[in-house]
C-alpha cells in the first residue's frame, strides 16, 4: 500500500486514467468493433444492475472517484444540470444519478469501475471484485447484444485465453463463442496498480471525510445539503448531534 493524502491520491488517478485512455484509443483503432460502445445512445450500462457499475462495489465509488466527480460539478455544471442531478437523487430510479437522459453527464470524470466496461479483462485475482479474474461479462445492451449471440437484458461470462498481445500496450486478442476473436485490454496491471493506491479497506480520516461533505455542498449550489446527504450516506458515513460525522459502525 502507498500512503498518500486525499489529495495525493485524486492526483494519481488523473494521470491513471490518461494512461488507461491511451490503451482505449489505441483499442478503438485496432478493433472497431468497440466504436459502437463509444458512440452509446442508450444509456443501457448505467441504469441497468446486470452489469456491475450499479452494484455495491461499484456504485456508491470511492471517496477519490467522487471527489473527482464532485469538482467536476461544481466547475462545469450550469444551475439547470444541478437541478436535474438532484432531481435525479430524489427519485427512486435505478441509474446512476449522473445519467441525464441516456448520456453521462460527467463522463470526462466518470470513476474507474465505468472506465473499465465492457472491453476489459484481468488474468490475476483482485481484491476489487469488478470482475473475476479469467472472466469476461459480456454486453447485453440493446447496440452489442446479438453481435455476441445473447438476448439482451441477460448477462453471459465467459472464461477466454489470450490468443495474442499487441506489442507494447495492454491489448489482448480473446476467442469468444458465438464470434471470431477480438481485442479487448488486459486490465490486470492497471487494476493490480489501483489496489496499491486505493485498497478497498482503506482507511480515510475523518477529516478527508469531511472535506468531501464540503465539496458536495459547494458543487450542490442550491441544494447543497441533499447532494451533501447523497454523499455522506454513499460513503457510509453518520451525522453526530453536534453536526460532526462518524463512520458507522
Amino acid at each position: 500500500m502507498i500512503k498518500m493524502s486525499l489529495q495525493e491520491r485524486t492526483e494519481w488517478i488523473k494521470d491513471f486514467r490518461q494512461r488507461f485512455s491511451r490503451d482505449v484509443e489505441l483499442l478503438y483503432r485496432v478493433e472497431p468493433f468497440w466504436r459502437t460502445c463509444n458512440q452509446c445512445n442508450s444509456g443501457y450500462c448505467c441504469s441497468h444492475k446486470t452489469l456491475f457499475v450499479l452494484r455495491s462495489q461499484g456504485n456508491p465509488y470511492d471517496a477519490e472517484e467522487w471527489w473527482l466527480q464532485l469538482e467536476y460539478v461544481r466547475d462545469y455544471f450550469t444551475n439547470a444540470q444541478k437541478k436535474q442531478l438532484i432531481k435525479n437523487i430524489l427519485s427512486t430510479r435505478p441509474a446512476c444519478i449522473f445519467l441525464f437522459g441516456t448520456h453521462c453527464s460527467v463522463h470526462p470524470a466518470r470513476a474507474w469501475a465505468c472506465r473499465i466496461h465492457p472491453y476489459t479483462i484481468i488474468y490475476r485475482p483482485a481484491t476489487y471484485h469488478l470482475f473475476p479474474a479469467n472472466e469476461i461479462a459480456l454486453p447485453s445492451c440493446p447496440s452489442m447484444a446479438t453481435s455476441f449471440g445473447i438476448k439482451q437484458g441477460s448477462l453471459v461470462v465467459q472464461s477466454p485465453q489470450p490468443l495474442e498481445r499487441y506489442a507494447e500496450s495492454n491489448l489482448v486478442k480473446i476467442k469468444l463463442r458465438k464470434r471470431k476473436p477480438i481485442w479487448v485490454i488486459d486490465a490486470t496491471l492497471y487494476m493490480e496498480e489501483y489496489q496499491q493506491h486505493i485498497p478497498r479497506q482503506l482507511k480515510r480520516s475523518i477529516g478527508e471525510m469531511e472535506e468531501l461533505l464540503i465539496l458536495a455542498r459547494q458543487a450542490g449550489g442550491k441544494d447543497e445539503e441533499i447532494l451533501s446527504s447523497y454523499v455522506e450516506l454513499k460513503q457510509g458515513l453518520v451525522r453526530l448531534s453536534n453536526g460532526q460525522v462518524a463512520f458507522r459502525d
